[in-house]
């Protein structure tokens, strides 16, 4: 397998069980979010139905804040490929000083009190796992292995950057200071939205895998998405505004150019982004701008084509 020596950083795609627990778990807590995911708040509102009532009262009290993305972090510094049960068992043996020295190493933001989220990242962990995501359909997670062995035999075929294109549907990670490694996860239970964390050197991305549970013989979620996402005058718009300039835009200066309202832009450049029209362009976390991603027009050709002549 070749290296790209010019790349800017060092990218891997990988996957484990314990990284779509996380997933899950992040889609869950993410209430806002429900409406934009594939799965909808009816997943959400199942799933809640199955649940004891500590660990539904406990997952209630979360949200996607500081304390999320370091427990985040700490799942992942610990998992090195083990399995769910393993990772509990290292996060729930280490002392908390070797905790704080390892994060600190990782480069994950030291919380006030460790062990006070050590034990509530535990309960999470524990209680999540025995409740839901060991029930999980394996053809979900075989799909996830299945796509993680696919992208890495594509790794030598194209430079990083392109490499990273094609996998997260049109992220474009810039050269930042002190990155020097870039993680992509394929994930199933939030897609399209991606989930994106840096800790130190590394920057971690869960992409939208493109599995989906009983597909039936039309387009594909992620193609019928596409198709939907043009059917909209403002969002033609926001592609031309975006194929015409010289450089990527920032997303006051999209507003300004629709002159529409900030909630309303926000909506269409998502639907823009999920379907893969548009490029993301980052500085670790921090999203930079947009521009105009050319390819998908021509994977959506190929899509509707491949519809139509198929028997």
């Amino acid at each position: 397998m070749s290296h790209d020596v010019n790349a800017p950083y060092d990218v891997h795609v990988a996957y484990g069980p314990v990284f779509e627990l996380l997933s899950s778990l992040h889609t869950f807590i993410c209430r806002k979010a429900y409406k934009k995911t594939d799965l909808s708040a009816g997943w959400a509102e199942q799933v809640r139905g199955t649940l004891s009532p500590g660990l539904s009262e406990l997952l209630e009290s979360m949200e996607i804040n500081a304390d999320w993305k370091v427990i985040y972090g700490l799942v992942c510094m610990l998992s090195d490929q083990g399995n769910v049960e393993e990772v509990v068992d290292r996060l729930e043996n280490r002392t908390v000083q070797e905790l704080n020295e390892q994060a600190s190493a990782y480069g994950i933001p030291l919380p006030d009190d460790m062990e006070k989220l050590r034990k509530l990242a535990l309960q999470l962990l524990s209680g999540w796992d025995e409740e839901y995501f060991r029930h999980v359909d394996i053809s979900i997670l075989s799909g996830l292995e299945q796509e993680t062995e696919r992208r890495n035999k594509e790794k030598g075929i194209y430079s990083s950057m392109e490499w990273v294109d094609r996998t997260t549907n049109g992220f474009r990670f810039e050269p930042s200071e002190g990155l020097t490694r870039v993680l992509l996860v394929p994930q199933y239970h939030f897609q399209p939205i991606n989930i994106i964390y840096r800790f130190g050197s590394l920057l971690l991305c869960h992409y939208s895998a493109g599995i989906y549970v009983q597909e039936d013989d039309f387009l594909s979620p992620q193609e019928y998405r596409m198709i939907r996402s043009l059917g909209e005058k403002s969002r033609l718009k926001i592609l031309k505004y975006l194929y015409q300039s010289q450089s990527p835009r920032t997303f006051i200066e999209i507003v300004r150019h629709l002159k529409l309202s900030k909630g309303i832009t926000h909506d269409h450049i998502f639907k823009l982004r999920a379907s893969g029209f548009i490029h993301a362009h980052f500085d670790g976390e921090t999203l930079l701008g947009y521009s105009a991603r050319l390819s998908a027009v021509d994977e959506m050709h190929r899509s509707i084509l491949g519809f139509m002549e198929r028997n």
